[in-house]
């Protein structure tokens, strides 16, 4: 009952009504698949892309436009 008040206290409202703790083993985090390699851009995409003077301007739209070029599927929302 302490903690509850106190992180209400904290937020000024009645932000936690009930607060369980559990005691246990930690389940070990699933490894992350690491992503996969990116194809270059395509050339007309490059030759679009060459006539934009800032080197990190241009870094930053080739990756987007690879990773446009390497979606296949619809965007999905979250």
């Amino acid at each position: 009952p302490e903690i509850v008040e106190r992180v209400n206290r904290f937020f000024g409202y009645a932000a936690v009504a009930r607060l369980q703790i559990r005691q246990g083993d930690i389940a070990k985090p699933v490894p992350r698949a690491a992503p996969p390699v990116r194809e270059p851009v395509s050339p007309e995409i490059g030759q679009g892309l060459k006539a934009i003077a800032d080197p990190e301007l241009r870094a930053v739209l080739e990756s987007l436009a690879a990773g446009v070029h390497a979606t296949h599927a619809l965007p999905k929302i979250r």
